[in-house]
């Protein structure tokens, strides 16, 4: 299928996953390769919080587009996902936030916790709270946020987890008024966390997840892998889970470990395909403890492998412990060093 030559958005989350990460600018791809030139820079979402840690590397981008060209099994999507496949798990980490699906799991948590009640109501049964709008009107703004007639998040608290789902509620902020389009979320994200004397652990799971951009007061078309022309940007996780788990230990010896994985699909602004590709923490990144609950920067130990739907491998490893660069390889063979800092910015 002929691919578009205009410039595309990449739709980043980390996860990334996690959703959630971000890219870099890029050359015109070679003619021999006939896939639109990777050019991830502009966001599927209309705004980023401090939440978000964009990726930021573009020569490892362009030397895995060298490496696959002249393959012709490539010459689809490939490229253009490239910024995506890198840096979406990567969002991660090790900070302990999943970039947009953390973004998206505080709109639902706070639009409930400080409704706007001269347009939207929360229903509570039991352990249950469910905001909607008033029946008698179209949109309601909550916080800075806009949202239309028929969405509503539910959430439901069980112990240490909450459990929300998001059924068509528009994502976005209200001062960018020559924003036409409409950021439709739906699906569940469920988020644990604890924490006694012996240690921490945060995590997120999600079963199905979409988040896709289309015409103001459209309705959201079908999901899945399928490409629909009425989604001018689409991303969904399916079977994702984060864990970021903390063990105190005694003294200074405790660990912090990292496990991420899950499927994406994404379909890149104004494209006319999706692709799709799996990502796993086959070894968790590990970080030693420095003193009193607190953990190293850089990891021991970790590899993260993604694969694609032409069962092509890119995996990044920490090859040496504690090390500044992490070593990505493209289906065996080393492509490059990845400075840490370009991955998770200088957060800690």
């Amino acid at each position: 299928m002929k691919k578009k030559t205009t410039l595309f958005g990449i739709a980043f989350i980390s996860g990334l996953l996690s959703a959630c990460g971000g890219g870099g600018g890029s050359s015109d791809s070679p003619s021999s390769v006939t896939t639109p030139p990777n050019v991830p820079n502009d966001s599927i979402s209309p705004e980023l919080s401090d939440e978000f840690v964009p990726f930021k590397d573009q020569p490892v981008l362009d030397k895995i587009r060298d490496t696959i060209n002249g393959n012709t099994s490539n010459d689809t999507d490939y490229n253009v996902a490239l910024g995506h496949m890198i840096a979406e798990p990567f969002g991660d980490y090790p900070y302990g936030r999943t970039a947009r699906l953390v973004q998206i799991y505080n709109l639902g948590i706070n639009s409930i916790k400080y409704p706007n009640v001269l347009c939207a109501e929360v229903t509570k049964t039991d352990a249950v709270k469910t905001l909607k709008l008033k029946d008698n009107k179209d949109n309601c703004v909550i916080l800075d946020k806009t949202y239309r007639k028929g969405s509503s998040i539910t959430q439901t608290v069980n112990g240490n987890t909450i459990t929300l789902t998001f059924n068509n509620v528009r994502y976005g902020s209200n001062v960018d008024f020559n924003l036409k389009d409409d950021y439709l979320i739906s699906g569940t994200i469920i988020h644990s966390k604890t924490k006694d004397a012996s240690g921490a652990s945060e995590t997120y799971k999600i079963d199905q997840l979409e988040f896709q951009r289309v015409a103001e007061n459209s309705t959201a078309p079908a999901s899945g892998a399928g490409f629909n022309e009425d989604s001018k940007e689409y991303l969904q996780v399916l079977n994702y889970s984060y864990s970021l788990t903390d063990d105190y230990g005694n003294g200074s010896n405790g660990s912090r470990t990292l496990k991420s994985q899950g499927t994406i699909i994404g379909q890149p602004y104004l494209a006319d395909f999706r692709y799709k590709f799996d990502f796993n923490t086959t070894t968790p990144f590990t970080m030693e403890e420095i003193a009193l609950n607190n953990f190293e920067h850089l990891p021991v130990e970790g590899t993260l492998k993604i694969t694609d739907h032409y069962n092509q491998v890119i995996e990044v490893k920490q090859n040496q412990p504690k090390s500044l660069k992490a070593t990505v390889y493209f289906n065996g063979s080393e492509i490059t060093d990845l400075l840490w800092s370009t991955i998770i910015g200088d957060k800690k």
